[in-house]
């Protein structure tokens, strides 16, 4: 919606300033004072070509655009090297109004990505291991990146990479058969896989004979030993089952789940590709690609002992991805530890001579902190994902019961609540920042956090409940109480937002401006009568109500957070 505001005034930019309109466009910006309107241009690469101070030509370009009354210009001021330009409010208005009503379904999509394929790689947990708190972050952050761009029309090929494949795969096999019926794993299935992994490195400690012998196993099933597989494909289907049900209470899906070993056949064919295009070399019995020129270390493709690495199994994911799956963009969304065995393998695809390793990103992403301290797998000091939503859950529920116990469908809402709180402390926060984890701010119904936004949002559907008359978009007189005209204004920028969200991989930009959405609208809430307001004034406000909730619903959709009906 904002992009029609910068249109207006690009079309009426000068030749001389020698830029398309599309580029003009991408140069605005949305002012931080409203007082400042609606679009800003800043002129300051224009200084050195006009031999000109920016102020001196934001002035002089002020004072151009005025001579043309643009329609719906109020105002056009040049501040610093910046000319700031506002529109009318009953435009405004009207525009969002408009916007709302027409494109309600697919309010701030655009059409950028349409022909494209964006590949992403999020979630990936290890097979017969819980997922932990920090998959959260894998899991939210890319579910987040494929909804934000597939709003831009993309299409998105969300994929699973399951870690199933490697040598701890023999010694749960080792483990399995000694210890297995200790266990439950007829009613606990995956509990009692991880108690049996846990068990085994503890045992491994004291008797390094059984890290050998798991070792054996696991060179058994690379040769394809049938009951080894048969065993392995149990603990996948457990740990699926598992990964399946926190993926529902979370909304998140995928397109596809191929797992590490889908690409065993695959490898030796990259080292031959390698090797055909002079790219692999000896070093101290392994060999590499070496990665001088880019002032890295060299990528290691295979071990003196012949074993491949993840970088040989990364390269063999990138051309399958590409060439079978039909990505224009990868993208993989994994902890920010593993940049730069992403920018080495990116760098051995260019060297390869592929220009599409240009389109490969990797969104690195910070850590959990916990007062419980670094947390490891192979002790069993862990934080399970699953346990955490549940107890999100289970103290809203509390909340609930305590606040308002005769609140229908308290299951369904409480299920809403703790797992949108959970979101979005995950995704308020800039992937490459590690998260602290305080469940007081988490379910903090008046600070900034999910349920506070989704209480704004049920504030709208309950006005539109109690409203007895019909929203009319078509409503010409302008709202101008500051409270209303700084919530239009907001409401405009969503667009804007997603569109930045996607080219930057950044689904914070949306998690915030869905929380200055919640905080204007209860603002506008508490100082503008609404029901109670004169019948013309009501309806104009309870059609901003209306718009606003099909904004925020939209925001917090591409978050993966619903709304309740009711809190």
């Amino acid at each position: 919606m904002i992009k029609v505001l910068r249109k207006a005034i690009a079309s009426h930019i000068p030749e001389e300033f020698n830029l398309s309109e599309d580029e003009l466009v991408n140069l605005m910006e949305v002012p931080r004072d409203i007082k400042f309107g609606q679009v800003a241009l800043p002129v300051f690469r224009w200084a050195k070509e006009f031999k000109k101070a920016p102020p001196q030509i934001a002035a002089e370009l002020a004072d151009d655009l005025k001579k043309k009354n643009i329609a719906h210009v109020e105002e056009i001021t040049p501040v610093a090297g910046f000319l700031n330009v506002r529109f009318s409010d009953s435009y405004l208005q009207s525009l969002l109004f408009k916007e709302c009503e027409v494109n309600k379904p697919n309010i701030g999509h655009s059409e950028q990505g349409q022909g494209q394929t964006i590949v992403i790689d999020y979630s990936s947990p290890n097979v017969a291991k819980p997922m932990s708190v920090g998959h959260l972050r894998a899991t939210m952050i890319g579910q987040a990146i494929y909804n934000i761009s597939q709003s831009q029309g993309f299409k998105m090929v969300g994929v699973n990479h399951l870690g199933d494949w490697g040598v701890q795969f023999g010694r749960l096999a080792l483990a399995y058969r000694m210890w297995s019926n200790e266990y439950d794993f007829e009613n606990e299935p995956m509990q009692s896989l991880f108690a049996i992994y846990v068990r085994f490195h503890e045992e491994m400690e004291n008797n390094p004979e059984l890290e050998k012998q798991g070792s054996l196993e696991f060179k058994k099933l690379e040769e394809g030993d049938a009951d080894l597989k048969a065993l392995w494909q149990k603990f996948i289907d457990i740990s699926l089952n598992e990964y399946n049900q926190v993926y529902d209470l979370l909304g998140v899906k995928h397109d596809a789940v191929l797992g590490e070993s889908f690409y065993n056949d695959q490898m030796r064919p990259v080292e031959k590709l390698l090797e055909e295009k002079g790219l692999l070399e000896e070093s101290d019995g392994a060999m590499v690609v070496r990665l001088d020129e880019f002032d890295m270390p060299p990528c290691l493709i295979r071990k003196s002992d012949g074993a491949s690495l993840y970088a040989t199994r990364d390269l063999a994911c990138a051309l399958y991805r590409h060439n079978q799956q039909k990505g224009d963009q990868l993208v993989y969304v994994t902890g920010i530890d593993q940049n730069l065995h992403f920018k080495q393998v990116f760098k051995v695809i260019e060297k390869m001579g592929y220009e599409w390793s240009q389109n490969c990103r990797h969104i690195g992403f910070g850590m959990y902190k916990f007062a419980e301290g670094k947390m490891s797998t192979r002790k069993g000091n862990v934080i399970f994902l699953r346990d955490i939503v549940d107890k999100a859950i289970a103290m809203c529920t509390q909340i609930i019961n305590e606040k308002n116990p005769e609140l229908e469908n308290k299951d369904i809402v409480a299920r809403q609540v703790g797992v949108g709180a959970v979101i979005f402390n995950d995704l308020s926060c800039d992937s490459i920042k590690d998260v602290k984890f305080d469940w007081k701010k988490v379910l903090d119904f008046e600070g900034d956090s999910g349920p506070y936004i989704q209480y704004a949002g049920v504030r709208c559907k309950s006005l539109l409940e109690k409203f007895e008359g019909e929203i009319n978009y078509s409503l010409t007189e302008a709202l101008s109480l500051p409270e209303e005209r700084s919530l239009v204004r907001h409401l405009l920028c969503l667009s804007e937002v997603m569109r930045t969200s996607y080219e930057n991989f950044k689904p914070h930009y949306l998690a915030s401006y869905a929380l200055e959405l919640a905080k204007l609208f209860n603002n506008f809430y508490h100082k503008c009568p609404i029901l109670k307001a004169e019948e013309h004034i009501k309806l104009q406000r309870m059609t901003l109500v209306s718009c606003t909730l099909t904004i925020l619903e939209k925001s917090l959709s591409l978050l993966n957070i619903e709304i309740p009906n009711k809190m």
